[in-house]
């Protein structure tokens, strides 16, 4: 009777408002990007000079201390002293760091990337501490620049992250899952225009025009008529190691690597139809000029349409 009673007490113990989990700690936080400098595409890296603020009202919480970039390492740390807005904690840092950026070059040179700043909490879980975003003052410097590219957008958001792991921690269960609040505050460049993607190629196209140009000289001028194809295949194929050193390696094909593949395709298409002319031109001189009259239109164009169909694509 005396276990029944017991029972009892603690189902209505348990179910009154006070017993209740407690709600997590909430801090307002947000970001003010002062520079973006040493856009790094080969070593997938940026550096961005930002300040960070918090505001809270659990004085036993210090976020300002414990906050965490998780997307990179912080050079400089330089925190204002702790105050009070009214009933609420107020803490500034300015923060210069090093973000390790994963760029998306599958569209370079008219690439368009997005800078994330990720802070989390180092110490609380979700289960005591969540971020909200300070939308309204979180920004951009006007003065903020990045060479190559026009930022059109910026916003921060707030996400939970899950970390499946225990740490190593054998009072825990091997699948031990975690969960931490996390503030992003993400910057989106693009190019402003073409004029990038024709500065990164123009070694390239007019390679390709000079190889075309071979269609001009007679089949029997060995030197000239082989040697304008072969010299530009050379050009580009530099070229192509030239762009390749400012880009990560990726296993994927990029608009630059598909241009250049084109522009070598078409330059050893050149070389075939000037060994075919002088095969043709030893039987008949009137077709074989034919023939290269007719190669000195079709190549051009279809070579300005197969590089704008892979621009597009």
């Amino acid at each position: 009777m005396i276990r029944y009673a017991l029972a009892f007490l603690a189902i209505l113990l348990t179910g009154l408002p006070g017993a209740s989990k407690a709600e997590p700690a909430k801090v307002v936080v947000g970001t003010y990007v002062n520079q973006i400098t040493g856009v790094n595409l080969r070593d997938n890296q940026v550096n961005v000079d930002f300040y960070v603020w918090f505001r809270w009202e659990d004085d036993s919480l210090n976020p300002l201390e414990t906050f965490e970039l998780m997307n990179g390492r912080i050079e400089s740390r330089t925190p204002t002293p702790i105050r009070k807005l009214k009933d609420t904690n107020y803490g500034q840092a300015r923060v210069q760091a090093v973000l390790n950026q994963p760029w998306d070059v599958s569209r370079f040179p008219l690439d368009t990337q997005t800078i994330r700043l990720v802070i989390e909490d180092s110490d609380l879980t979700a289960e005591h501490f969540v971020y909200v975003p300070d939308t309204d003052n979180s920004t951009l410097d006007p003065d903020v620049d990045v060479s190559g590219y026009t930022l059109t957008s910026n916003g921060a958001t707030i996400s939970a992250h899950r970390y499946r792991t225990n740490y190593g921690d054998i009072t825990l269960p091997k699948n031990h899952e975690s969960v931490y609040s996390r503030y992003t505050h993400a910057i989106t460049l693009e190019r402003p225009d073409s004029v990038y993607y024709i500065k990164t190629f123009s070694t390239i196209f007019i390679s390709s025009v000079v190889a075309f140009l071979a269609f001009l000289v007679k089949p029997v001028d060995l030197d000239p008529r082989f040697g304008l194809g072969i010299g530009a295949l050379f050009a580009v194929v530099a070229c192509y190691f030239v762009i390749a050193s400012d880009l990560p390696r990726s296993s994927g094909f990029t608009l630059s690597d598909r241009v250049n593949l084109a522009s070598m395709g078409m330059i050893f298409l050149s070389l075939m139809q000037s060994a075919v002319s002088l095969m043709i031109y030893e039987r008949n001189a009137a077709k074989s000029l034919l023939l290269d009259r007719w190669s000195l239109v079709v190549f051009p164009v279809a070579y300005a349409l197969l590089c704008v169909w892979l621009t597009t694509v």
